[in-house]
């Protein structure tokens, strides 16, 4: 198995660094390794289409600000916008952070929302929770999140 590594770790509560989470060979979690993969897709048993209705979330505790990465702001004053410069992308109405060049050369295949907005308290976990749910935090009672989903299952 390869694992990226680099010279950082962030650990949530539980000690399973983001890195761990996202280490190449996830398949085998699932109790399907590659070639049981590609024979299950030969075979027909895989959807060919389900990918199309997909939905990867990567939720990074700690991750670079918006500003520094997709929603940069070059006519902001100095003291707001990051010190990275934007890019052209693949997508003619995108531009991201020119730390991203390989990713800027795929745009074209991914989907950027940059619409999110919350009327709640101004901390990050009041965000956090309608972006993983959809609803404000209710006082107590908290709506299962999309790992809920998982869990299910």
């Amino acid at each position: 198995m390869l694992d990226i590594c680099g010279r950082g770790k962030a650990f949530t509560c539980d000690g399973v660094t983001r890195r761990d989470f996202l280490r190449v060979g996830t398949l085998g979690a699932t109790g399907l390794g590659l070639p049981q993969y590609l024979a299950a897709k030969e075979q027909g048993a895989i959807d060919p289409h389900k990918d199309e209705q997909s939905c990867i979330m990567i939720f990074n505790l700690g991750a670079p600000s918006q500003l520094d990465t997709f929603d940069l702001k070059p006519d902001a004053p100095a003291e707001v916008r990051g010190p990275f410069h934007p890019i052209n992308t693949a997508s003619p109405d995108i531009q991201i952070s020119e730390i991203f060049p390989r990713h800027a050369a795929v745009a074209d295949k991914f989907s950027l929302i940059r619409s999110c907005y919350h009327s709640s308290a101004a901390v990050h976990d009041a965000g956090w929770q309608m972006m993983q749910t959809g609803r404000q935090f209710a006082g107590g009672v908290e709506t299962p999140h999309a790992g809920a989903v998982v869990s299910y299952f």
